[in-house]
């Protein structure tokens, strides 16, 4: 069974190959797939939306829940839910509430990084999936790109309480927001970085790092930029994408800093400027 950091959603397993999803009609979710040269069946159920996780079985003691898992019948259909990023499949339950499998690469490394093992993560929540709402603008004067925004979901704010010095969360409902940029064909990480309480606000400076990869030079290099967040509680990934900033003006400044400080006034963690 794979280790699960603090934080993070339920992550199934790396390095999977063919991923499969059933649900049956007591909506209990049936997982197959390959990794590490072994063929896996893991049962999920009993939890939706905030729950903070699921009931499992990796053992393939299938008694327990289900008969065999050859002869789990599956009762999802199709499914009708919110588009998500890195989705591999995605039913709907008896009951319309929505299953899905997402595989995602969060390990990159900050800074230029685009290469780490993929982990595949199930979630099981009931109408929209989280909202991750991002702009942009100028910090420093206009010395720097600037993005901020929030992340919630079901209109909640979506942060934790305690954290490393590093901003790797230590509960269960703190979550990090990782930005990606694109350069030609390629998507590369720019940093991750935690919601803060108690409005899930964030905001981030394009800076110049001693640790940057080839490529990097901390002033906006992307053509584009997404981010992605893992929702809170078994709920989905999700995803905006997002441009740079137009030209600096002393105008649209004033106006980006007069939002910023009607969302994350206080907090002490982002610069208004």
């Amino acid at each position: 069974m794979l280790p699960v950091a603090a934080g993070a959603a339920e992550i199934v397993d790396r390095g999977v190959a063919s991923p499969t999803l059933v649900v049956n009609s007591k909506n209990v979710a049936l997982v197959s797939y390959t990794a590490h040269g072994v063929q896996r069946h893991v049962l999920y159920w009993g939890a939706v939306d905030w729950a903070e996780k699921f009931s499992r079985d990796y053992s393939g003691g299938w008694k327990s829940k289900m008969a065999d898992y050859k002869r789990f019948s599956n009762s999802c259909k199709m499914y009708t839910g919110p588009q998500l990023p890195f989705q591999i499949a995605a039913c709907d339950a008896p009951d319309g509430s929505h299953w899905a499998l997402q595989q995602w690469s969060r390990l990159w490394k900050n800074y230029g990084g685009d290469s780490a093992p993929a982990e595949l993560y199930i979630s099981h929540w009931r109408g929209d999936a989280g909202e991750l709402a991002i702009q942009t603008d100028y910090s420093y004067h206009g010395k720097h790109q600037h993005l901020w925004g929030s992340f919630t979901f079901h209109n909640k704010p979506v942060f934790g309480t305690k954290w490393t010095k590093q901003g790797v969360p230590m509960d269960k409902q703190g979550r990090n927001i990782y930005v990606d940029y694109l350069t030609g064909p390629t998507w590369r990480r720019v940093n991750s970085f935690l919601t803060h309480p108690p409005t899930a606000g964030f905001c981030y400076t394009f800076a110049d790092h001693p640790a940057s990869s080839p490529g990097w030079n901390g002033q906006g290099t992307g053509d584009a930029y997404r981010a992605t967040a893992i929702g809170p509680g078994v709920s989905p990934l999700v995803q905006t994408h997002f441009a740079p900033p137009g030209p600096y003006s002393t105008t649209t400044d004033d106006v980006a800093n007069a939002q910023q400080s009607e969302l994350l006034g206080g907090d002490r963690r982002c610069r208004i400027d």
